[in-house]
């Protein structure tokens, strides 16, 4: 039996297919519809190492072998529906736990052999340098949807706020060399399923790419600790006790939190009236601005 899945932003579609007893047991995933096949194959292939690991959904193969598919209009895969639920105010066990699992998703996934400059600080900069008409100072945002204008506002307003202190925080590390490998780039709370404290699911790799592991660290961290500079700490210390491949000190995971929060907020202007996404849930998307607006506004420093 089939029933629709929440969606979130991507666009993309998400069915659980569950089975005569009502377990859910497949998770049915048409990907937004701008995505190929040849992306959706090649984050399959970054999974297939990690593919092990009880809490990484494995991919199920078609017929013919292949992991995906297109019909009407969209790329399909199938895997296995993983259980738990998030945590809406993670625990410090839960926190721990979160970041020993990541840890071991990285380790699963083989590193590049050569350090690069690291692709998370070069996105943030080319977002706050080259989108700044989305937030100068007198930036009059065209009206989107009475839900949302004001908030657009006030959002141009925080991002003018902090833009320049980021940048000028961000561009020291521009050069840093770091090792790069698969990372999932959209660690949010939502995508971490617990069950008794103990990770279950880390779901929702359509962001994937090359990238630090140190972006993965912060974004999750900067959902579940930003507020809790102890937290914070201790879910890095966790995850480095995991064995896990950071090779950046702890102050550059806390930057790209904080300037990660700034840009995620920023994204939102770009994909609106930049890239002219339609909007198709003004008021989830008035929650969410909501909930970046109040994060950006507390901060004070980079």
């Amino acid at each position: 039996m089939w029933h629709p899945a929440p969606a979130g932003f991507s666009g993309a579609v998400v069915w659980r297919g569950d089975d005569s007893a009502g377990v859910p047991q497949v998770a049915l995933k048409g990907w937004p519809l701008s995505t190929t096949l040849e992306r959706v194959r090649e984050v399959h292939s970054w999974l297939a190492p990690a593919s092990a690991l009880p809490f990484v959904p494995t991919v199920i193969r078609n017929t013919l072998g292949g992991t995906a598919v297109s019909a009407v209009g969209r790329v399909w895969d199938a895997c296995r529906w993983l259980p738990g639920a998030p945590a809406p105010q993670p625990s410090e066990a839960e926190t721990r736990a979160a970041c020993e699992a990541v840890a071991q998703l990285h380790l699963a996934c083989p590193a590049e052999p050569v350090k690069r400059p690291c692709p998370a600080v070069g996105a943030r900069l080319r977002l706050l340098v080259d989108h700044q008409a989305l937030y100068a100072a007198g930036t009059i945002l065209p009206p989107l949807a009475p839900q949302l204008d004001a908030l657009l506002a006030r959002a141009a307003a925080e991002i003018g706020r902090c833009a320049d202190a980021a940048v000028e925080a961000l561009r020291p590390w521009a050069a840093w060399p770091v090792r790069v490998r698969p990372c999932v780039r959209d660690l949010r709370r939502e995508h971490v399923l617990f069950q008794s404290s103990a990770v279950t699911g880390i779901i929702d790799y359509g962001a994937m790419a090359i990238d630090t592991p140190a972006g993965d660290l912060a974004r999750l961290l900067g959902d579940f600790a930003e507020a809790d500079p102890a937290l914070f700490e201790e879910g890095l210390s966790a995850y480095r006790r995991a064995g896990g491949p950071l090779d950046v000190p702890n102050e550059f995971v806390r930057l790209l939190a904080t300037t990660g929060t700034l840009c995620s907020l920023l994204g939102w202007l770009f994909r609106l009236f930049v890239r002219a996404e339609p909007v198709t849930n003004p008021v989830t998307l008035a929650h969410r601005l909501t909930h970046l607006i109040s994060r950006v506004s507390h901060l004070v420093h980079f």
